[in-house]
C-alpha cells in the first residue's frame, strides 16, 4: 500500500508513538511502524500529533499533559485550595 502522506514517529494523545498514513483527507493507517511509498514524508519525532483543537473554549496549559504517560498519584487538597497544573502549585483563598 502506498500514502499521500506518512506522519513518522508522532506522539498520539495516548502516549504511544506511531506512524500515520494518509491518503487524499482521510487518515488511512495509524501503526507503530509503517514501512510504505509516500509521496511526502513528514519526521514528527517529538511532536505531538492530535485533532484539530475546535472548541473554542479551551485551555491551553491543559494540554500540555497530552502525550506524556503520567504515573502520578492525585494530589490531596481541601475545599480551600485551587490547583493549577499549569504551573504545579497550589495557591490557598
Amino acid at each position: 500500500m502506498s500514502f499521500d502522506l506518512i506522519v513518522k514517529g508522532g506522539t498520539l494523545p495516548d502516549g504511544n508513538v506511531a506512524d500515520i498514513g494518509i491518503n487524499g483527507d482521510r487518515i488511512a493507517a495509524i501503526e507503530p511502524s509503517i514501512d510504505a511509498a509516500a509521496g511526502r514524508v513528514v519526521d514528527a519525532s517529538g511532536n505531538l500529533v492530535s485533532q484539530p483543537f475546535v472548541d473554542p473554549h479551551f485551555h491551553m496549559g491543559a494540554t500540555r499533559s497530552y502525550g506524556t504517560k503520567v504515573d502520578i498519584e492525585p494530589l490531596p487538597h481541601t475545599a480551600g485550595e485551587m490547583l493549577q497544573s499549569d504551573d504545579l502549585h497550589s495557591q490557598s483563598f
